[in-house]
């Protein structure tokens, strides 16, 4: 900022010191010519050589005297002004660096040029220096579409001597970037001429703020206004002065019926005193920054229903961090606690299902703690609900039994695998319980593995078990004894036979009572078998056929040399088939030795036992001379063809025959195992 030149000494001397000077000095000239006579006159009168030397000599003391006095007047004022000299200087210099680091730029211009410019200005405008500025046209920063504006702005300056008020402008930097400034001017004259004094002030920042301020609460505006939760803003007096759009589709309430609704009205009794203990606060004490509130309200919708809400609520604070408020957020949680009141009651059911089972039931945690115990492991162990929960298997029973269960327990826990075992328990009465418990698994939905268990407390089956394992072996013994006598009285009964027929000459005779000793021999071995093996019930019909075949065939075949061979596969029947099969074996050995080779004095027989499928086939071959002609066992009048017919229908079989080269044969066919009804 130019900076004016001192006062001349010529204007120091029209100023107003030397009139006071010259004033004074021909007031006290014209006061030594009238006085100065008188006064010598009358001090020097009587020596009138005295007067006329202080006559001749007034003259000089009025020099002197006049001399000395404005001397001391210009003194005085010479050293005032320069006093105020460097007041002028100071002062000046003060505004100068007031004007050189000042905030904001600080432009003078003559309605055309700037003809300064302080170094913000610079800044401002991108130059390197402020001269760079100066002498530059003003129009040269001004955006094209604000010039008319900024010469208007000029002319009320300049012309009408006007100041122009406090305007947000856009201006172009030397770089050609734009600034947004604030702009004001007043007149100011500019080496005798008009000019302005011009401040800016960049509100670039500023305004990139508030627009991103602007953008920011559109977005959250549009944010809140398209929530899916409700949002309710409160001013600090509870007043409510926001409702997001949601309240229609969550209520039915549009936004000016929701801000029109008292607090308490939209809510049940209990959730408003609930919401508005939540509010309260106290007075004496500043709102904690951190408030947050965390309910569940029942509100009531448009049409009176209920809708339960769970809302989150905080303070409201301004930047400096006053209270402002609250701001509500709530959301619809009517399915959850529907949810929750379905699971409540299906835990009060499981629980009532619980209790209902006799059997022990239980649940532990990864630790081997009981979290869950019904009524039966309570009156197992002796103990109520509430000592067993959080305990373990060694606080109620000895170590060394707590000891297996642990080990079973981790084995569900290791595998993952459901665990059946037998297990022994002695109880609060110290009897020691026969237990078969089932563990598995269970994993909820924090990951957290839990063993069940169910209980089945065997003492008293194990006692019966034992009962009925020694009646069971008593009858065994009775039974084998049973079988033991029938097979005596059955060789009993082929002795008597035996010696029927020694008394007996006619051979016919003979043979028939030989096939029958032959076929109570079979009968006998049945009941032999089945008290020397361990199985009462089934027949080992491979290891009977090794012992009745090669009896038959010895029986029978007098002085022939008859040989044979068994192919026998293993097979099992109950008694009930086991009689029949031998009978009809023997009646068809008996066959092949009397028929088969009644013309011949050696040959073979061979006896072979299959399995196909549900099946068993037992064929008896001879190498003989075959079937004769025509030849049906339905036909045949025989007591023992007879018998095989009869025996193969009792036995649900099928009996297939015929003739070879190489001889006959017989095949029986049935299954071992009785047939489901």
């Amino acid at each position: 900022m130019p900076i004016p030149e001192p006062t001349s000494r010529l204007s120091r001397w029209l100023g107003p010191m030397p009139t006071r000077v010259s004033l004074l000095y021909a007031l006290f000239g014209l006061v030594w010519i009238l006085g100065s006579d008188n006064l010598a006159d009358a001090l020097f009168r009587h020596d009138p050589d005295i007067l006329l030397r202080v006559s001749s000599l007034k003259g000089f003391f009025f020099v002197g005297l006049t001399s000395v006095l404005l001397y001391t007047l210009l003194r005085r004022y010479d050293d005032a002004y320069r006093h105020k000299e460097q007041e002028l200087r100071d002062s000046e210099e003060r505004h100068r660096l007031v004007v050189e680091f000042a905030p904001d730029a600080i432009l003078i211009h003559d309605g055309v040029r700037f003809l300064y410019a302080n170094p913000e200005a610079a800044k401002l405008f991108g130059a390197p220096s402020p001269q760079a500025i100066e002498g530059r046209e003003i129009m040269d920063f001004v955006d094209g579409e604000v010039q008319a504006s900024v010469r208007e702005r000029i002319r009320q300056n300049i012309i009408e001597r006007v100041p122009a008020l406090l305007r947000e402008q856009r201006y172009r930097r030397l770089d050609g970037g734009m600034i947004e400034a604030e702009v004001a001017a007043v007149p100011f004259d500019v080496n005798g001429g008009p000019g302005a004094l011009v401040f800016m002030r960049d509100v670039g920042p500023r305004k990139a703020a508030e627009r991103s301020l602007r953008r920011s609460e559109r977005q959250y505006r549009l944010l809140a206004d398209n929530a899916h939760d409700l949002i309710n803003i409160f001013d600090e007096n509870l007043g409510l002065t926001y409702v997001s759009p949601s309240v229609t589709r969550l209520l039915g309430f549009s936004v000016a019926e929701a801000l029109a609704r008292p607090l308490d009205v939209g809510m049940t009794p209990d959730s408003a005193r609930r919401v508005l203990e939540a509010f309260h606060l106290d007075p004496a004490k500043p709102v904690d920054s951190n408030f947050v509130r965390k309910l569940e309200i029942e509100a009531y919708r448009r049409d009176g229903s209920i809708v339960w809400l769970e809302s989150m609520i905080r303070g409201v604070f301004d930047q400096s961090g006053a209270f402002r408020g609250f701001i509500a957020v709530s959301r619809d949680i009517s399915d959850r606690k529907r949810a929750e009141t379905e699971l409540e009651l299906s835990r009060q059911f499981s629980t009532l299902i619980l209790e209902a089972i006799p059997d022990p039931v239980f649940v532990k945690d990864s630790a081997h703690r009981f979290v869950l115990v019904n009524e039966a492991l309570c009156a197992m162990l002796g103990q109520p609900a509430e000592v067993l929960i959080g305990k373990s298997d060694e606080d109620f029973v000895p170590i060394e039994q707590a000891t297996v269960f642990v080990e079973r327990d981790n084995i569900v826990l290791e595998t993952g695998q459901p665990d059946l075992y037998e297990e022994y328990l002695t109880d609060a009465t110290g009897q020691v319980r026969t237990l078969l418990t089932r563990k598995g698994l269970f994993v909820d939905h924090r990951g957290q593995r839990f063993i069940v268990g169910v209980i089945r407390d065997m003492t008293a089956e194990k006692i019966r078990e034992r009962e009925l394992r020694d009646s069971l072996a008593e009858k065994e013994v009775l039974l084998k004894e049973v079988h033991h006598r029938v097979k005596n009285n059955l060789q009993i009964i082929s002795s008597l036979l035996f010696l029927q027929k020694d008394a007996m000459s006619d051979p016919v005779l003979q043979g028939a009572l030989e096939e029958s000793r032959n076929r109570i021999a079979s009968m006998a071995l049945i009941h032999e078998e089945l008290y020397r093996s361990g199985d009462l019930a089934r027949v080992d019909i491979k290891e009977y056929l090794e012992r009745l075949a090669p009896k038959v065939v010895h029986a029978l075949r007098g002085a022939k040399s008859v040989g044979f061979a068994l192919s026998l596969a293993d097979c099992r029947v109950s008694v009930d088939k086991a009689i029949p099969v031998g009978l009809v074996v023997n009646e068809l050995l008996t066959n092949a030795v009397k028929h088969g080779l009644a013309s011949r004095d050696t040959g073979a027989i061979r006896v072979r036992l299959e399995r196909d499928g549900v099946l068993a086939h037992i064929t008896v071959e001879d190498d003989g001379a075959g079937l004769p002609p025509g030849f049906h066992p339905d036909a045949t009048r025989t007591l023992g063809m007879q018998l095989v017919v009869q025996l193969t229908r009792q036995l649900r079989g099928t009996l297939s025959f015929g003739s070879s080269g190489e001889g006959a044969f017989f095949r029986l066919s049935f299954a071992p195992e009785d047939s489901a009804a």
